[in-house]
């Protein structure tokens, strides 16, 4: 069994349920009683779940119940000298460089968790190691990466990236408009109409170095 520190501790689990599932599948076949003794208080309530989602863990289940005459299962306290448990703990570290592999499924929540840590540490990694001026302007309004901070107004990106519908925007790289400026006479960019134009000041906002 791959255990110990090698893998992360979803697949601890995985492996000790997967231990239990053997040992319960091990008896009938040898018409054996066998009391499983595990310190995984996770594979304990694995086991006790009404209703798991998982198909491994029902079917770790099914091979509980279907030997249950023969199989129980005690869970005993980690690192309190019973030797059972240690001489476990002592294999499971044995496992890990020479034991057989182990290929356990992971179930969707598993997976969906782990596509989110990729997606925000992709995301970081292009925060802190690109210049771009519109990434540059965003980063003076928020410090950092944060799901909490995905915003999906339109508007509001617009203003945050620099790229929207604004004369300077539009003049600079598009060439849409034959010039930058507002009627004001000042270039009219993201913040303008915000904190810069005197058409607007009574809508204006302070810029956040203004706030700090």
């Amino acid at each position: 069994m791959i255990l110990a520190d090698f893998l992360p501790q979803f697949y601890q689990g995985r492996a000790e349920l997967a231990a239990i599932g053997f040992a319960a599948g091990w008896a009938p076949e040898h018409n054996k009683l066998v009391n499983i003794h595990t310190d995984s208080q996770s594979s304990i309530k694995a086991n006790k779940s009404a209703e798991p989602k998982s198909e491994f863990v029902n079917s770790i289940k099914e091979k509980i119940y279907s030997s249950r005459l023969l199989v129980s299962l005690t869970w005993v306290k980690a690192h309190a000298g019973n030797t059972g448990n240690e001489r476990a703990d002592s294999q499971a570290r044995q496992a890990t460089t020479i034991g057989q592999y182990l290929d356990l499924p992971a179930p969707y929540s598993y997976v969906k968790l782990r596509v989110k840590q990729f997606i925000i540490h992709e995301w970081e990694n292009y925060w802190n190691q690109h210049n771009s001026s519109s990434l540059i302007r965003v980063r003076t309004y928020m410090d950092k990466v944060d799901k909490k901070i995905l915003i999906v107004n339109e508007y509001l990106i617009y203003f945050l990236s620099g790229h929207g519908p604004f004369p300077a925007y539009l003049h600079s790289r598009f060439h849409l408009l034959n010039s930058p400026s507002c009627s004001c006479g000042q270039v009219v960019d993201a913040d303008h109409y915000l904190f810069d134009c005197t058409l607007t000041k009574e809508f204006h906002l302070k810029k956040p170095a203004e706030q700090n």
